[in-house]
């Protein structure tokens, strides 16, 4: 058996030799001739099928044509434009073979964050007589200038956007739980930046810059032996940590400085945050809250930010699952998450989400909590009453994980369309939608929330923090998007977290810059270990930029 076998591997491989040979040898078939000219930017590519991105630093614009052009037939059939007419007068035009050259003259520079037109007509042609099928528009966008890189002077017109720093009190620090102890620093230098930059309006935080819910269940959260009996206390205490004041301190110095207006919005982390504890830490700041824990801010009449977790069943407000209370079934899973962290140190888990994909509250609760101990290797007893709650949200007993899982599975589905009556939920959503975004990037919610046409008003910015998943996103996919869904990511501990922290978005509105584009930049701050410096600073880098039309247009 062992030689027909042989006999039979070496004719498939002779077969196949002559297979492979007979197709090489092959006659190609000709390529068709071209019906029409077509014309592209090389060394761009066209995005969202609708524009060619720029840099607008660039001296000249490149078309390239499928084939050899007439260059007698240039002249005159191509224009240059913007909102405000024809600039035909600021470039020059040079024809090589299938490229055409518009070099701009000296003194004439792009606009950044602008939108241009190059118009083509029909009557330029090939060699072989081609032409394009139709007159024929191109639009190009130029890039903005980088926030903190390029200082453009002329006007604040730009908002910076940052989220999810998750500062932590003494303890958590002392302990090992905190999420924010490696990346202040890096937020120190941005906040600087900030101060110096005359770009900046505005800095918003969109929630989470304090964390009262990282606790491990076997800690109170309230421990007058710690200073801390109450909120009030907890903030504070969080506030001047070592590793958090001089952030404070930068963000005192935004919010008394008059430049640039320092804007907050709650998240679900600090909800039992008030008006009065904020202003009290940071004199100033402009609160942006409207329901108890919630917020939102809408600096221009399309744009509107926001922590994102209204729509998020497991870490929304629920005060009517279980009354006198508004903390969620999300808090007592970051009271287990943080109990492994304290005991068997970080493991990238942050991006965990409490809906895990499941369908109903038990199956999520129990995916979560039974993830976590296997994930720590925790020995939890879930009946017994182990979670020292020390008076926070009006919980003076301790309790057990299955008492809260069976307090909130009572009612807290039946109870869904009143809580989002009470927290302000601009279109309702079903149950299973809003469980599913506890493991969801939240760009389909900001979509469904506000861009289509059930939505109370129409917006085309949506900025979310929350997901700590940094991103900008158009909605929906296509050149007919509507809108831009815009993430800020996070500045938790790098060992925290599978995605990229330490970003923060830019938004420059056609309404401050004068352009017809309304533009949205993630950027990401790293160290500049190019530098060459004894000592590297950190340096934005750009991830991802989108634009869209403005109603300044």
């Amino acid at each position: 058996m062992k030689p027909a076998r042989t006999f039979s591997f070496f004719l498939v491989m002779a077969i196949g030799g002559l297979l492979v040979l007979f197709q090489s040898c092959k006659k190609k078939e000709p390529q068709p001739e071209p019906i029409y000219l077509t014309v592209s930017i090389p060394g761009s590519v066209m995005q969202n099928e609708l524009y060619y991105p720029l840099d607008f630093r660039e001296r000249s614009v490149e078309l390239d044509f499928n084939a050899i052009l007439d260059s007698s037939s240039v002249q005159g059939n191509i224009s240059f434009s913007d909102k405000f007419g024809t600039l035909n007068s600021v470039f020059k035009i040079a024809t090589y073979g299938r490229k055409i050259i518009m070099a701009f003259k000296p003194g004439f520079f792009l606009n950044a964050g602008w939108r241009y037109m190059v118009s083509i007509k029909a009557a330029l042609k090939s060699t072989s007589g081609l032409t394009l099928p139709s007159n024929t528009v191109i639009e190009v966008r130029t890039s903005t200038r980088h926030l903190l890189i390029d200082n453009d002077t002329t006007k604040r017109n730009s908002i910076v956007c940052i989220s999810d720093i998750h500062m932590g009190d003494p303890r958590s620090v002392a302990l090992g739980y905190c999420w924010f102890s490696k990346n202040a620093a890096a937020l120190e230098s941005l906040l600087d930046a900030v101060i110096a930059n005359e770009q900046v309006r505005q800095l918003v935080i969109l929630g989470d810059l304090f964390d009262e819910w990282v606790v491990p269940y076997r800690i109170s959260p309230f421990d007058p032996a710690s200073g801390i009996s109450n909120s009030r206390d907890y903030f504070l205490s969080i506030a001047n940590s070592s590793v958090n004041i001089n952030v404070i301190n930068k963000l005192k110095a935004i919010a008394s400085g008059g430049a640039v207006q320092l804007v907050y919005i709650p998240g679900n982390h600090d909800m039992l945050l008030t008006k009065d504890i904020l202003q009290e830490i940071i004199p100033g700041v402009i609160w942006q809250g409207d329901s108890t824990g919630l917020g939102h801010y809408s600096p221009l009449n399309e744009i509107i930010m926001e922590h994102g977790h209204r729509y998020d069943f497991f870490n929304c407000p629920q005060p009517l699952s279980s009354p006198g209370h508004i903390l969620p079934p999300g808090y007592f899973i970051s009271r287990l998450d943080a109990e492994g962290l304290m005991e068997h140190g970080s493991n990238k888990i942050q991006n965990l989400k409490y809906g895990n994909g499941q369908v109903e509250f038990l199956a999520a609760w129990t995916t979560a909590y039974e993830y976590l101990k296997i994930h720590y290797s925790l020995t939890v007893a879930a009946d017994s009453s182990n979670i020292l709650m020390g008076g926070i949200d009006n919980y003076q007993n301790l309790l057990s994980f299955n008492g809260t899982r069976d307090m909130y599975a009572a009612n807290i589905e039946d109870v869904w369309p009143a809580t989002e009556t009470r927290n302000a939920v601009p279109v309702s959503m079903p149950v299973l939608m809003a469980i599913l975004n506890g493991s969801s990037d939240l760009s389909f919610t900001a979509g469904y929330e506000y861009m289509e046409s059930a939505a109370p008003k129409i917006f085309k910015i949506v900025a979310f923090g929350h997901t700590h998943n940094p991103m900008i996103k158009v909605y929906p996919d296509g050149k007919e998007y509507r809108g831009i869904y815009a993430n800020t990511g996070s500045w938790v501990n790098e060992d925290l977290c599978s995605k990229q922290v330490r970003t923060f978005l830019v938004i420059k509105p056609g309404e401050w810059t004068g352009s017809d584009l309304d533009v949205v930049s993630l950027f990401q701050y790293n160290l500049d270990s190019g530098s060459g410096n004894p000592v590297p600073g950190f340096i934005p880098v750009l991830l991802s930029e989108e634009s869209i039309v403005s109603s300044n247009k």
